[in-house]
């Protein structure tokens, strides 16, 4: 089985807002906070956090930059 067949790109955008979340709470950062470092309106950052938005690399790039973790811990799911 081909991981295509296992899970829909919903669910990787699931995942990916859901261990977003988890680190951010885990650094006691606000989404308010978050979103500013990352040059974001709210908004726009709840979207990826509630997996109906699909980021861009940049965006990961600039997630994972506020949250002083390494691209591939926020793909660790």
């Amino acid at each position: 089985m081909n991981i295509d067949e296992k899970h829909s790109d919903s669910e990787y955008l699931i995942s990916l807002g859901k261990k977003v979340k988890e680190i951010r709470l885990s650094k006691k950062i606000s989404q308010t906070e978050i979103a500013y470092r990352c040059g974001f309106d709210k908004s726009n950052y709840n979207t990826i956090e509630s997996g109906k938005r699909n980021p861009t690399i940049t965006s990961l790039l600039k997630i994972a930059k506020a949250l002083d973790v390494k691209v591939v811990e926020l793909l660790d799911f």
